[in-house]
């Protein structure tokens, strides 16, 4: 892969993007089809995925793979560290991770967006659900931020994600 500029090479890693955008794919993806509200048989969770109208009972998923650099939340602040855990006043146990993500400009997320298959450039996956089943953790789009230069050029962006509390594994 050929970088066009020193901001591009620091995006390391790829990442697949999981979108259930609120409009269909564009005509150059699949022009013909309709979205379909699925339920997972193991989570109960609703998802939208796009289906072909030339074959309507196989689902595909809206999926994209970005260039981006992804590192663990390992310092805190007032309120944010990389794994916060706490109770609520209800008694139960909650167990947050947060991770920081950096993406080129060009790249639109928003927070409806999933994160997941995070790999460094050798298609190791970085970050797994190692107590459960080793599948790569799904994160949540908490928010995204422009990032600017001197100039006032828009050069890439700045996410942050949070394990998603139902992970497809």
């Amino acid at each position: 892969m050929l970088f066009s500029c020193l901001t591009s090479a620091r995006f390391n890693m790829y990442a697949t993007v999981l979108n259930q955008g609120p409009t269909a794919p564009g005509p150059t993806e699949d022009p013909e089809g309709h979205w379909v509200d699925k339920q997972d048989p193991d989570t109960g969770e609703i998802t939208r995925v796009w289906t072909a109208d030339d074959n309507p009972t196989e689902a595909g998923e809206q999926r994209r793979i970005i260039p981006c650099i992804v590192r663990g939340v390992i310092d805190g602040g007032i309120r944010v560290a990389g794994t916060t855990e706490s109770y609520t006043p209800s008694g139960v146990y909650n167990s947050v991770d947060f991770v920081k993500m950096s993406f080129p400009a060009n790249v639109k997320l928003n927070k409806r967006d999933r994160i997941t298959n995070i790999t460094n450039r050798q298609g190791e996956i970085i970050w797994l659900e190692e107590e459960f089943t080793s599948a790569p953790t799904v994160f949540d789009v908490m928010g995204v931020t422009p990032v600017v230069d001197p100039f006032g050029t828009h050069v890439e962006n700045f996410a942050l994600l949070q394990r998603a509390e139902v992970q497809n594994g």
